[in-house]
């Protein structure tokens, strides 16, 4: 299927005036995914009593045993039941919060399923988000694993968050905190702490590659001196490092040292710093691809580090 189907399906809607609210995204896509998973895991859940048992603990979902019939064995009455009738299927059908319908596809990843059955699971269920044109996006990362993540504008996706995650690899300590932030970012009560990943999967990959251990708002004689040695300008040096300086004074007077329960995170701040962040790693992961050209000349105004 042709890899602009999301587009074609919106421009259909728009030419027709076709009114596609959330709720009805949302429903198409419980469908699309319902058929999914039958597809590729449906006998798999009918026919694994153990399975089953770990997808539920992971999804937090209480279990109770009923008959099952083991693969390879009683085919004619194994085909007499149906996907419809496993608990998977009625929690997903009878599920209306989205982010628990999330969860639910994601958890699919991390059972025991062998990695054909993932790999055919993800590029149907990729095509699933495209047909119910929902922000959010499916990538394939490290060591057969998917992630679920929302999306925002397709160039922010695509340069910030996809390429980070693909480069971050080579990253582990870091990379797991910012995949951690990705995943809390739909979970009401979570943005302390997705705020809190955020800034130290940075901090993580700043002491990385410019081999110290210091906190983050104290890098900024040793990050300006690592990227003169790469070539980058000054006036592109001043404006980085002070933006790192300004978001670590906002992560620790907000997120690490002052921060109050009950105060609410608005979801444009928490995505707005989700973006940043990604774009201060991108910019630094690049610059490992770079030659060293400058050893010495530059010096920064803050005399205050330790």
């Amino acid at each position: 299927m042709s890899k602009n189907i999301k587009m074609r399906v919106q421009n259909f809607y728009r030419r027709w005036n076709i009114e596609y609210d959330e709720q009805r995204k949302v429903l198409e896509f419980k469908k699309r995914i319902l058929s999914t998973i039958d597809e590729i895991l449906g006998k798999i859940f009918l026919s694994d009593k153990d399975l089953l048992r770990n997808y539920m603990k992971l999804i937090g979902e209480s279990y109770v045993d009923t008959e099952f019939i083991p693969i390879g064995s009683a085919i004619s009455v194994l085909t007499t039941r149906k996907f419809e009738d496993s608990p998977v299927y009625k929690l997903i059908l009878n599920e209306t919060e989205f982010n628990r319908i999330i969860l639910y596809i994601q958890c699919l990843f991390w059972l025991d399923i062998g990695t054909n059955q993932k790999e055919k699971l993800y590029e149907k269920l990729k095509l699933d988000i495209d047909l119910s044109l929902l922000d959010i996006k499916i990538k394939k990362i490290k060591d057969g694993e998917y992630l679920l993540y929302p999306a925002g504008a397709k160039l922010l996706d695509e340069k910030v968050i996809n390429d980070v995650l693909d480069w971050l690899v080579d990253y582990p300590e870091s990379y797991k905190l910012f995949e951690s932030a990705l995943r809390k970012y739909n979970t009401h009560g979570e943005e302390r702490n997705l705020l809190d990943d955020l800034r130290l999967s940075l901090e993580l990959l700043l002491r990385q590659i410019l081999n110290n251990k210091k906190s983050l708002e104290n890098q900024k004689n040793d990050l300006g001196k690592y990227l003169y040695g790469k070539g980058i300008s000054k006036e592109a040096i001043n404006m980085y490092t002070q933006l790192i300086s300004s978001y670590s004074a906002y992560q620790n007077e907000h997120i690490k040292h002052n921060y109050k329960p009950d105060t609410e995170i608005k979801k444009s701040e928490v995505e707005f710093l989700i973006y940043l962040t990604g774009t201060f790693m991108r910019f630094l992961l690049e610059t490992t691809r770079e030659p060293q050209k400058n050893n010495k000349g530059f010096s920064s105004n803050n005399s205050k580090e330790k």
